[in-house]
């Protein structure tokens, strides 16, 4: 495939890019006080380096009601000089450099900034919970000047253009929603009014930065919220907006009461916003550019061949292959690495305060402190376990010039996460985890199927270092009736490999194995029971925002009856005993059980072979401790770096 339209320039005003790609205005905590970091300037180098043909750097404060300390900050004067320094980076790598100027309303809390949050009126955001000022007139053009100032610094430091925010519940879009805005005044009431405020700031900004200076505005096309705007209303604000002087509209979705919509999970359809995208390119004369979910250059360049968009915004993929654009247009389409939308190493961590990077990808985000070197001795290197990790492992330290085996002993490569990609909306999983396995394969790792480690064969080799990647093994308890016929074990009722026969299942461990089972079980159209000894469902989920949320609405949703502070007792031929809260239960009617409560290291036989034949092994991934995928990719990468 040529990608022809994909790999064209393209232009938004007078501005003219290389090809159609962008990469949108993802947070990313690498900042402090505000300031440009090392850190976010070799990362933004990095994506326009791999051939994209304009950065669009993240939110950027307007005002100091919108500030933080890991916010960006253009509400002053004294960050243009940082702002430079980034504007020049990315044109020194070959791409564009625009900034997203922004004001999180209600969205942002008072604490970061020492204050009240502002908003339109008195309604709180459902997700922040504080009360905002409900802003005076006077205020609200104090705000419309404050963004014409940042974009007037946004020029002064370089920058080829801005967008500004007017999408996800912030403050603009919080002024054209009328579940947020109840004013009486000319920014309140008609719809007309409620999008005044967004084009009263695309007309400050144009009298600040003149009539060719490029001016984006990214909105949600629909909020996916009760009471919020619909489509059509998407339509109509896209109409005020090119109005009032905007050179390009970026398509997007929802707000902090329909999360997931912002950064599309798994569980939401591939192209989610390229329908509105499309209805709204029909109403308006600008280009429009569409972000969501697009993972291929396939998937790009049918957009454009369809005229559904003018421009991709590719966000999560960039970060797992910031060489996405230079691969397409390379003819190495197969080797870009894959994203799944797990949203775990990008908004999640930054939700929590860590820096933005990638599962798949632990250099994204670290850009200016890790750096991949050829090895300085070239060793032979054993790795055992055929996973995320130990592929990881494998790929990074052949790259190096070692000299790398692995040993699978089971049919194929990627471990437990190509079983992680059997439940619904999950294929991507197990795509991903195969992939792997092709880099280490193209990379030159001699990969060995259907081979146990012994001692004989690690002899054979005669390894300088050991890898240890063995993954993890289902923890069975040690209860009554657990060896019954009618007992099941997790992993091998998602994957296929055993089918539960029974109607009534009972579903013993609601971490996310047991959820993802759950599922699985309720789309064969099962009747589940879900029993779990903690006093919430998917506890080691508080940390994924995203899918933690579906999973409990799953279950609820779909009527599963849930034992919380319960434990499995006993299991019968046709009932199970609980201890719920101290009080004994026996649940009858349940055909079947299925076990997931946990995993155990697999590595105690292999790593005793390690040691005893090579002075340098390491224990990595599920082999050490059972955790998230994350963990063990990152170990790998670490340690093959290192050797």
């Amino acid at each position: 495939m040529s990608y022809e339209k994909f790999l064209s320039p393209g232009k938004i005003g007078k501005l003219e890019l290389k090809n159609r790609s962008i990469l949108p205005p993802m947070g990313t905590h690498y900042m402090v006080g505000g300031l440009v970091s090392d850190g976010l300037v070799a990362y933004h180098a990095r994506r326009a380096k791999g051939g994209c043909a304009m950065n669009i750097v993240e939110i950027a404060s307007v005002h100091y009601t919108t500030s933080g300390s890991g916010i960006l900050g253009a509400h002053d004067d004294k960050f243009i000089p940082g702002l430079t320094k980034l504007v020049t980076a990315i044109h020194d790598a070959g791409g564009k450099a625009c900034v997203q100027l922004w004001h999180g309303g209600r969205q942002h809390s008072g604490t970061e900034f020492g204050g009240q949050c502002w908003g339109p009126s008195e309604i709180p955001c459902p997700m922040v919970q504080e009360m905002p000022h409900a802003m005076t007139l006077s205020e609200v053009k104090e705000i419309i000047s404050a963004f014409g100032d940042a974009a007037a610094r946004a020029k002064k430091a370089g920058f080829d253009a801005v967008e500004l925010h007017g999408a996800h519940g912030y403050l603009i879009d919080c002024f054209l929603n009328e579940y947020s805005n109840n004013r009486t005044d000319e920014y309140g009431g008609s719809f007309e009014n409620r999008a005044r405020f967004g084009q009263d700031v695309i007309r400050c900004v144009r009298s600040k930065v003149g009539p060719d200076y490029p001016v984006l505005i990214r909105m949600s096309a629909q909020e996916n919220y009760p009471g919020g705007i619909t489509l059509q209303d998407g339509i109509n604000a896209a109409k005020l907006y090119e109005a009032a002087g905007a050179d390009a509209i970026d398509i997007s979705q929802g707000c902090y009461g329909a999360l997931a919509y912002t950064v599309p999970p798994y569980y939401l359809p591939e192209l989610v916003n390229v329908d509105n995208a499309s209805q709204i390119k029909k109403n308006v004369g600008v280009p429009v550019i569409v972000a969501g979910k697009i993972y291929t250059p396939e998937l790009a360049e049918e957009i454009l061949q369809k005229e559904q968009a003018d421009f991709i915004s590719l966000g999560r993929i960039q970060l797992a292959d910031p060489d996405f654009v230079n691969k397409t247009a390379e003819d190495r389409a197969d080797e870009i690495v894959h994203c799944i939308a797990c949203d775990m190493g990008c908004v999640d961590r930054m939700f929590n305060g860590e820096r933005m990077s990638c599962i798949f990808n632990p250099l994204s985000g670290y850009e200016a402190e890790i750096i991949i070197e050829p090895a300085r001795k070239k060793r032979k290197v054993l790795v055992i376990g055929g996973g995320p990790g130990g592929l990881e492992a494998a790929r990074v330290a052949k790259e190096r010039g070692h000299d790398v085996t692995l040993f699978e002993k089971g049919p194929e490569l990627g471990g437990q996460y190509v079983i992680a990609g059997y439940p619904p909306h999950k294929q991507e999983f197990a795509k991903a985890a195969r992939h792997m396995g092709f880099r280490a394969l193209k990379a030159g790792v001699d990969i060995k199927l259907y081979t146990v480690a012994t001692p004989e064969r690690i002899k054979s080799l005669n390894p300088d270092i050991i890898i240890v990647a063995t993954g993890s093994e289902p923890v069975i308890p040690a209860i009554p009736g657990v060896d019954n016929k009618n007992v099941y074990e997790a992993r091998r009722v998602i994957s296929g490999s055993d089918r539960v026969k029974a109607q009534k299942v009972a579903v013993v461990g609601a971490g996310l194995v047991g959820l993802e089972v759950v599922e699985v079980l309720v789309e064969q159209g099962k009747q589940v029971v879900l029993i779990e000894m903690l006093d919430e469902i998917g506890k080691d989920l508080a940390d994924e925002i995203y899918i933690r949320p579906y999973a409990l609405n799953f279950i609820a949703e779909n009527g599963v009856e849930v034992h919380l502070n319960a434990k499995c007792v006993s299991i019968g031929s046709d009932s199970i005993t609980i201890d719920e809260e101290g009080q004994s239960k026996e649940l009858d009617g349940i055909g079947a059980v299925v076990l997931a409560v946990g995993a155990k290291s697999d590595a105690d036989h292999v790593a005793d072979m390690a040691k005893a034949s090579c002075k340098e092994f390491y224990i990595i991934g599920d082999a050490k401790k059972p955790g998230k995928v994350i963990n063990a990719i990152w170990q790998g990468n670490e340690i093959a770096r290192t050797i």
